[in-house]
């Protein structure tokens, strides 16, 4: 339990203690030191999106394989054993002929009680048109397009842990700042106390420094349960048990190395460019297999098929009378009632869709190269004008807090000075969180899926619901910066809105 109360004189306000809960478990909690480099190589290993696309990959070999099966001989083996209860040629053939023709027709399959039969066939397609060809080659190509899924699905997971990472590190300062401004407004609290006390100030200003501390103690609950909130998002990416804590260790402001440098940005290089161009080759050789339907198909099969007719029990090797015949197949489609026609047409539709798309895509590629230099740009600029921002607005806060003690301003100036000053400073953090994952993305942006348009460089977290002060004390010309939709569309909080109040 803490309390707000940094003074005599001022009431001491009980603050809600926002910490998880502790969780029963045998061996207890566990403290994961987690720096950025770790939690990006934990990520990509425990990504259930990765998981998922290497299942792709293993399909599409799999369909691969059954394609390339085509190419080679099929042999398969069989055996069986026939027992006649009762037949038709019983007592047939008894007392007729010599002993030599008796025996002839007692190895003869009619009537006889037991037959076993052994069988291995074996057949080979010789030419089918090229079909079988035509179905490796498109299995082949959307094996690769599977296989840039996975690359794709490790990218998007390196971009989101990043996001994540740096999106409780921005909650972790909008706490800081959300609790300095509480201990400051409980310092104005406390100063206008004395002076209300000794005549110095007026009740009216006495109530309106206790309303303005009251306000603030809702904030820093709101922004602790969002630092909660965006860490166990990250615990929940890392697959870390959310009893746990984890204590970040990279700063806001380091650069990680893996990012420091943009990928390919050409735009046939994104993998879902490549993803659509494969997409294409798999269509083609599909079509060709569609046309090849059309061509006589010769096939050879050839089956070996030893039978015996033992008298009683089981047979011995001599008793099997070998069987063995050669095939050559030649099927020529005369007519299929439309069939080749209609594989045709369906093949033409979807090559014809998946160039088109292969455009689009490609189109899209290239936005959104241009759109996430821009976003870095952006944020860049932004980050470098909140530096000095930053610094003016904390001497102008020192300079209003000299002059409410000497008398000289009013309770409002200095509110409106903490306002300013709590401001440039959740700008500055903001701005850092997009520098560090639009580098990220430039840094990935080569296996990363497309944006949709949105804007990364300017992306929030959701978690940073923030409201510093009352509107009542902001003044009418004061800079407001707009939020933005981030990469995971969500909408910036903790950034000023109209009025200077932070949604």
């Amino acid at each position: 339990m803490a309390l707000t109360g940094t003074g005599s004189g001022v009431a001491q306000t009980p603050l809600p203690d926002m910490s998880a809960p502790p969780v029963q478990d045998v061996s207890g909690p566990k403290v994961v030191l987690l720096s950025l480099e770790d939690a990006l190589r934990i990520g990509s290993g425990e990504s259930e999106t990765v998981w998922v696309a290497e299942a792709g990959v293993m399909r599409a070999v799999g369909s691969e394989i059954v394609s390339r099966s085509g190419l080679f001989p099929q042999v398969s083996g069989t055996a069986s054993y026939t027992r006649t209860l009762r037949s038709q040629f019983s007592g047939l053939f008894s007392g007729g002929g010599g002993s030599g023709s008796g025996g002839e027709v007692q190895d003869l399959p009619f009537g006889r009680t037991n037959q076993y039969s052994l069988g291995l066939t074996l057949s080979q397609f010789i030419f089918d048109g090229g079909q079988t060809v035509a179905r490796l080659r498109a299995s082949r190509a959307r094996r690769r397009s599977s296989e840039i899924s996975v690359d794709a699905a490790r990218a998007e997971t390196l971009l989101d842990v990043t996001s994540s990472y740096f999106d409780a590190l921005l909650t972790e300062r909008l706490v800081t700042i959300a609790e300095a401004s509480l201990a400051q407004q409980e310092e104005i609290l406390r100063q206008t106390t004395v002076a209300f006390q000794v005549g110095d100030k007026s009740e009216f200003e006495q109530l309106q420094a206790r309303v303005s501390r009251d306000n603030q103690l809702p904030l820093v609950l709101q922004n602790r349960s969002r630092r909660q909130e965006a860490y166990l998002r990250l615990k929940q990416l890392l697959n870390v048990p959310l009893a746990d804590e984890i204590h970040l260790t990279t700063p806001l402001e380091e650069l990680p190395t893996r990012f420091a440098t943009p990928s390919d940005l050409a735009a046939d290089a994104r993998a879902p460019v490549r993803q659509a161009e494969e997409e294409v080759n798999a269509n083609e050789s599909l079509l060709t297999g569609a046309r090849a339907e059309r061509w006589p198909s010769i096939s050879f099969n050839s089956r070996y098929n030893p039978v015996a007719y033992p008298a009683n029990g089981l047979p011995e090797f001599g008793d099997f009378r070998e069987d063995w015949t050669v095939t050559l197949n030649l099927s020529i489609p005369i007519f299929t009632g439309g069939r080749i026609t209609g594989d045709q047409l369906v093949a033409r539709g979807n090559l014809s869709e998946a160039r088109a798309r292969l455009k689009q895509t490609r189109e899209a590629a290239e936005l959104d190269v241009r759109t996430s230099q821009l976003d870095l740009a952006d944020a860049e600029a932004l980050l470098k004008s909140n530096e000095s921002t930053v610094e003016q607005a904390r001497r102008g806060y020192e300079i209003a807090q000299i002059r409410f003690r000497e008398g000289i301003s009013s309770q409002i100036e200095l509110q409106n000075s903490r306002l300013l000053s709590e401001q440039a400073e959740v700008n500055r953090a903001q701005a850092l969180r997009n520098v560090q994952v639009a580098r990220a993305r430039l840094a990935l942006i080569r296996d990363l899926p497309l944006n949709g348009g949105q804007s990364t460089a300017q992306a929030g977290t959701g978690a940073t619901g923030t409201t510093f002060g009352s509107t009542q004390s902001m003044q009418p010309n004061q800079t407001t910066a707009t939020p933005s939709a981030g990469a995971g569309g969500t909408t910036v909080p903790g950034q000023p809105g109209p009025g200077g109040v932070f949604q």
